[in-house]
C-alpha cells in the first residue's frame, strides 16, 4: 500500500470512528430513539369514521394536531382477546377470537417476558381493577375481589394469558399466580377513586418502563353508560383526565411516550381473512412524544408496527410475531 493510500484509509477510519457514537446516539434501531417511559392507553371497538370533534373534542381537537397521527392504522383481528394479545405477541390464536378468556392461554414469548430479559420494568395497570393478576378488565367486579377467568373479563388483560409470566416457573395456573404476575398486573384504584393509585405513582415518578393502562368497560368507550350515555365522549373524558398528568408526571421527560390506540373497529363479525394484517380494521392510533414531529402520517400501519415499535425503543431483539412482517410507525423522530 503506498503513503498517500494509507493516510487516506487511516483519515476515513477516524472519520467514521468520530461520526460512528453522534450516530448511535441520535438513532437506534431502525431509527428509532430510545425510550425512557412508555404508556400505551387502549380503546375499544370503534371505527376511524366514527370519531369527531363533537363526540370526542379532546382526542381530536387537543391530542391530533400534538401528535403523530397515522391516518392508515389497522388492527389485527376481531375480537378483543386476540387484539390485545397480537399487540403484546405478534399472533394470535382462534380462541382468542372468541374471547375464551383462560382457555386460550399460550406458552408463547411476549413483550412483557422480553422486558424481563432486558431487565425492563412493566405494569398493567386496570382502572377499577379487581385482584392482582386477575380478570376483571372490561368487567364490574368488586374492587380487590375475584373476578371471573374467563370471555369477557379477560379481554384487556393479556398478561394472565402468558405462561412465562402468569405461571410460577413459567407452568400457568389459575389458582397459584406467579409473584411477578401479581407484582405488575395490577389495579390502578379502587371502585371509590378509579384511577387513584395509578395518578399517585405518576406524580411521584414512581412507574415503569412500560406502562399499559386499561379503562373500565364504560371509560375504554366499550359501552354507553351513565352520565354521557356515549361511548365515545366517554373514553376521550378519560384521556382528558389521564394525559395531562402523564405528561406532567417527572417520568415523562424527554424520552417518554404515550400511545393511544383502539383495539379493532366496531365490526364484531370481523373482516374477511384476506385482509391479512388488517383483520380489525381500521381505527386510531396517534404517538404523543417530545421525540416525535407532530403532523398526520399516511402510510398504512398496523397493531404489529405498535409491537415492533416498542421493541425498536427499549431495544428488545428478535420480533415477536408479525412485527417481524412489517416496518415501525412510520415516524419523523427528533
Amino acid at each position: 500500500m503506498t503513503i498517500s493510500r494509507a493516510l487516506l484509509v487511516a483519515a476515513v477510519a477516524a472519520l467514521v470512528l468520530a461520526v460512528l457514537p453522534a450516530a448511535l446516539a441520535s438513532g437506534g434501531t431502525e431509527g428509532v430513539p430510545s425510550f425512557g417511559h412508555v404508556f400505551l392507553i387502549i380503546g375499544e371497538n370503534t371505527d376511524y369514521s366514527h370519531l369527531d370533534s363533537t363526540d370526542a373534542p379532546y382526542l381530536m381537537t387537543t391530542l391530533r394536531p400534538q401528535s403523530a397521527w397515522f391516518d392508515n392504522y389497522y388492527a389485527a383481528t376481531h375480537w378483543s382477546e386476540a387484539n390485545y394479545v397480537a399487540l403484546a405477541t405478534g399472533q394470535f390464536t382462534s380462541c382468542e377470537q372468541h374471547d375464551g378468556g383462560i382457555a386460550c392461554h399460550q406458552d408463547v414469548d411476549n413483550v412483557y417476558h422480553r422486558l424481563d430479559a432486558a431487565h425492563r420494568t412493566w405494569k398493567v395497570w386496570l382502572e377499577s381493577g379487581p385482584g392482582r393478576c386477575d380478570g376483571g378488565a372490561g368487567g364490574s367486579c368488586a374492587s380487590d375481589q375475584p373476578c371471573p377467568l374467563s370471555g369477557f373479563y379477560t379481554t384487556g388483560n393479556p398478561p394472565i394469558l402468558f405462561d412465562d409470566v402468569e405461571g410460577p416457573n413459567g407452568v400457568w395456573s389459575a389458582t397459584d399466580p406467579s409473584a411477578e404476575c401479581l407484582a405488575n398486573d395490577v389495579p390502578a384504584g379502587t371502585d371509590q377513586d378509579g384511577m387513584a393509585t395509578f395518578n399517585a405513582h405518576l406524580a411521584s415518578g414512581d412507574v415503569a418502563a412500560f406502562n399499559t393502562v386499561i379503562p373500565t368497560g364504560c371509560d375504554d368507550g366499550e359501552a354507553s353508560c351513565k352520565p354521557d350515555n356515549n361511548r365515545y365522549t366517554q373514553f376521550d373524558d378519560f384521556l382528558a383526565r389521564e394525559v395531562p398528568l402523564i405528561e406532567r408526571s417527572p417520568a415523562f421527560g424527554r424520552d417518554g411516550v404515550i400511545v393511544v390506540l383502539y383495539d379493532e373497529d366496531g365490526r364484531m363479525g370481523g373482516v374477511p381473512a384476506k385482509a391479512g394484517l388488517a383483520q380489525g380494521g381500521h381505527t386510531v392510533c396517534l404517538l404523543i412524544s417530545p421525540l416525535v414531529v407532530p403532523g398526520e402520517y399516511a402510510a398504512t400501519t398496523y397493531s404489529y408496527s405498535v409491537l415492533r415499535t416498542l421493541q425498536d425503543g427499549f431495544r428488545l431483539a428478535g420480533y415477536l410475531g408479525s412485527a417481524a412482517a412489517v416496518a415501525p410507525l412510520p415516524v419523523t423522530w427528533r
